[in-house]
This record gives structure tokens, C-alpha cells and sequence, in this order.
């Protein structure tokens, strides 16, 4: 997983992935894989403690992203039109989620 942030984070520093919108309560303990600085602050990979909380922040982000594309595609809180976005979305991408794809990603070495 990786996300934006304003600063550099060192690598294997540990920290707390929270997503607010989705549960206050919900988070996911991880560390710094890696540090890209960027035009505008940095990309964070951020590796999990073990394959379940992967899993699980990947369900998460999931989530949110079907939201934001909800969102980028206005739909007026139209329940049908939301559910047609949220399966388009799902179709494209669910792959890129899948409990192979995460235990993939899990059995790959850290780069440092």
C-alpha cells in the first residue's frame, strides 16, 4: 500500500495507517517500506506487520477507492447509479485486490 503525505518518513519507522471516513476505530499497524519524493510531498510504501492486516487495509483502501470514483463520476447520491459505479469500479479493479494478489505481494522481499 502506498500513500501521500507533506514529509519523508525513514525507512522501517513504525506506524498507524487510520481511515476515518470508512471506521474511526480502524487501524492497521505497519511500517515504512519505502520514501519517493515527489513533485508535491512524498509517496509512502507502507509494508504490513502480517498477511491478515494487509488483507484487511487493502479491503480498506478498496473501499475508499470506489468512493473517490463514485465521487470523480458525481452521482448525485443516485443509489442505483452508485451501485452500477461501484461494480463498474469492482470489475476493473477487483483483481488488483485479490487475497492472491495481496499474499503475493506479502512473499516478496522488502527492498530496501
Amino acid at each position: 500500500m502506498a500513500c501521500n503525505y507533506h514529509r519523508a518518513w525513514r525507512h522501517g519507522t513504525a506506524l498507524e495507517v487510520r481511515m476515518p471516513t470508512l471506521n474511526p476505530d480502524m487501524r492497521f499497524l505497519g511500517y515504512v517500506a519505502w520514501c519517493l519524493r515527489r513533485k508535491h510531498g512524498y509517496l509512502v510504501g507502507i509494508a504490513f506487520v502480517d498477511e491478515q492486516t494487509l488483507f484487511s487495509a487493502r479491503m480498506g483502501e478498496q473501499v475508499c477507492q470506489i468512493e473517490r470514483y463514485c465521487r470523480e463520476h458525481d452521482t448525485h447520491n443516485d443509489l442505483q447509479e452508485i451501485q452500477a459505479l461501484a461494480l463498474e469500479w469492482v470489475q476493473e479493479h477487483a483483481d488488483e485486490f485479490s487475497h492472491e494478489t495481496v499474499r503475493k505481494a506479502f512473499a516478496q522481499p522488502a527492498l530496501d
